[in-house]
């Protein structure tokens, strides 16, 4: 009897684990192309994804794999596949004109869910909270804040960092040198001024600024590498905040981003910036207050400032005490700092990489702004924060979109369907997330074909309105962002800058665009013309300019490094 039960019960078990590896494997929808040999297996394309160098130019490559502007890949077990759209037209269609149909990918939510779970880019548009944390933070792009508190500070650091710069090329003797790290100082000196109003001690600059004046740099043996500077200790304060993206590529790599991120947390490091990045803000938040009590909004300066302004106002309203110390508050000024940071940092890396390569793009870039600016060129002196943002400069906006570009920074927007639809005529059930590529076929390489017909009758309206990039879509060519038009008296022609050259969704698209893109824009601006100004960035060794990616929470550059001649 007993054997027979053992039996019975073996039996059963082996019914239940071959039950649920039936279960774990994965569903493909009907009709879009997929892995046949991933859909076999039950991590699916975990183990393809394993296998290759960069895992986000795998998932971009899919589509062109497939020969499909639409195809769907298996990454997780028990659940249902995720869809990648890679098309300009269809992602601007969905992010911009589908928003009942698509919202907030769940992905981002689990991203944040540690960091910063109460940040308004995670949350989906039909969050009662959303439209809370919109009102919370409207007043940070508004040109009254960018241009009396964002500007100035902006502008300070970017000075300090040619500062840096002429220091480490007279240290240098000419040689190249690593500059990623100083562009992600300068960058985080930038957010962190007009986030808190931070002074100088607490500048990553002016200590890696008395730390080069103090030391010397070792010198290579071989020609052609680079000199090397040893770094500033870290500021406590300052590393928990380098420690978001870190916990934020953590989620990214991981198939169960939340649990990863929790593990993280049991590192010392990590908690120890977790506790940093809530002390600080508390600290600034205890200094801000007394400032605004007594001055009121005209005592705002700095972002956390207008959040704790918008705070004591609706308080009054509702009739309530305030909560200055709110998750919300904490949240969104935690990710202000993230998209503030990490995004301007790699932009530039991968502009200074593009400067050293392309030098007629260099050098036409500094005539071009040395003619906006004839003035401060004739009187020897920088560009004013005043005369930068005031300026037309079409060239500048050319290689700065075309830098934005060809660097893939972002190259991916997560959304998840809120109903059974469809995307180019193919069935997408209710809950399944959807990756848009914002780079890729269409963007940053030839567009794959799509039937006039399988699109919607809004995107088919819209066709002429953003043309096709041409045949040298994948080169780097600011010039295909300037076009001729007649002067205002007619006499003649000049050449402009025209944003709706072609496809670019470097921000993204619809009402759920980067919100920090008009900041980002200024950031750029003024980094990349007191840079220009000042230096002549020179040809470099290959070994040094390589094209190779670090996938972090962004696309960082491998490597980048600066030769620097005074201009």
């Amino acid at each position: 009897m007993a054997l027979i039960w053992i039996l019975v019960g073996g039996s059963l078990a082996i019914i239940l684990v071959y039950s649920l590896y039936l279960a774990a494997l994965p569903k493909p929808l009907p009709g879009i192309p997929y892995n046949k040999e991933s859909a076999k297996k039950v991590f699916g394309d975990v183990p393809l994804m394993q296998k290759v160098r960069y895992r986000r130019q795998w998932i971009w490559n899919q589509p062109r794999e497939h020969g499909s502007p639409l195809c769907q890949v298996f990454l997780l077990p028990f659940r249902s596949p995720t869809v990648i759209v890679s098309d300009y037209r269809e992602v601007m269609d969905i992010c911009s004109r589908r928003l009942k149909e698509f919202d907030r990918g769940t992905r981002n939510k689990e991203y944040f869910s540690i960091v910063s779970p109460y940040f308004h880019f995670a949350m989906p548009t039909t969050d009662p909270q959303f439209k809370f944390h919109k009102k919370l933070v409207r007043d940070l792009m508004t040109s009254k804040f960018l241009n009396k508190v964002a500007a100035p500070r902006v502008y300070e650091k970017a000075a300090a960092l040619v500062t840096l710069w002429n220091l480490k090329t007279y240290k240098a003797h000419g040689k190249p040198f690593e500059a990623g790290s100083d562009l992600y100082s300068a960058t985080l000196d930038m957010i962190c001024g007009v986030a808190f109003g931070m002074d100088d001690t607490k500048s990553a600059l002016q200590h890696e600024v008395h730390h080069v004046q103090s030391t010397n740099p070792i010198f290579p043996n071989i020609e052609g590498e680079s000199v090397h500077f040893s770094r500033a200790r870290a500021i406590p304060e300052l590393e928990a905040l380098f420690d978001i993206s870190k916990m934020l590529s953590i989620a990214q790599a991981s198939p169960f981003p939340s649990y990863s991120q929790f593990l993280a947390l049991f590192k010392p490091k990590h908690a120890r910036a977790q506790w940093n990045r809530r002390a600080l803000i508390k600290q600034q938040i205890d200094r801000s207050l007394p400032r605004l009590m007594l001055a009121g909004v005209e005592g705002c300066e700095s972002a956390l400032d207008q959040l704790l302004w918008r705070e004591m106002n609706a308080a009054k309203e509702a009739d309530r005490l305030p909560d200055y110390y709110s998750p919300a508050i904490r949240d969104e000024i935690l990710g202000y700092l993230l998209g503030g940071h990490d995004t301007t940092a790699a932009s530039l890396s991968w502009w200074v990489k593009h400067m050293s390569a392309y030098q007629s793009v260099q050098a036409r870039l500094r005539d071009a702004l040395r003619q906006a600016h004839s003035n401060a060129y004739r009187d020897s002196r920088l560009p004013t924060m005043s005369e930068i943002c005031e300026t037309s400069v079409p060239y500048l906006d050319a290689v700065m979109e075309e830098s934005l570009r060809c660097g893939s920074v972002a190259t991916l927007i997560a959304r998840t369907s809120t109903c059974d639809t469809q995307i180019l005529g193919f069935p997408i059930p209710k809950g399944t997330d959807v990756i848009l590529t914002v780079t890729g076929p269409s963007m940053t390489e030839p567009a794959l074909p799509i039937p006039e017909s399988l699109r919607s009758l809004e995107s088919q309206e819209s066709k002429d309105r953003v043309p096709c990039w041409g045949d040298d879509v994948s080169e780097f060519k600011p010039e295909r962002w300037l076009k001729l038009v007649k002067s205002a008296d007619g006499s003649e022609e000049e050449e402009i800058f025209d944003q709706n050259a072609g496809p670019s969704l470097v921000f993204s698209a619809g009402p759920r665009q980067c919100f920090g893109k008009r900041l980002a824009y200024m950031k750029l601006r003024t980094a990349m013309t007191l840079l220009i100004w000042n230096f002549e960035f020179q040809l470099l060794d290959e070994s040094l300019n390589t094209p190779d990616i670090d996938e972090s929470f962004v696309n960082l550059p491998k490597d980048c490094y600066v030769k620097l001649a005074k201009a």
